[in-house]
């Protein structure tokens, strides 16, 4: 088992899932469907790309972080 890091934004009527770790998104009518479905695809990605993909998507890992600016 492995944790990601994902993000989920309400687009519409659509919310739209991001694992950051490895640059997939996903999207569901909910969050919850949302947060299902990025699950399924990172668990598909992880069963299908090589070692060498997999390290690669994980060595591109950043830093996250929030900052404020200023306007709207």
């Amino acid at each position: 088992m492995r944790e990601i890091t994902i993000h989920v934004i309400e687009e519409g009527n659509i919310y739209v899932s991001h694992c950051l770790d490895f640059d997939i998104a996903s999207q569901g009518d909910s969050i919850a469907e949302a947060i299902e479905n990025i699950k399924e695809a990172v668990s598909e990605f992880l069963d299908l790309a090589s070692p060498t993909e997999i390290q690669s998507r994980l060595s591109k890992s950043g830093h996250i972080e929030q900052v404020s600016v200023e306007g709207v």
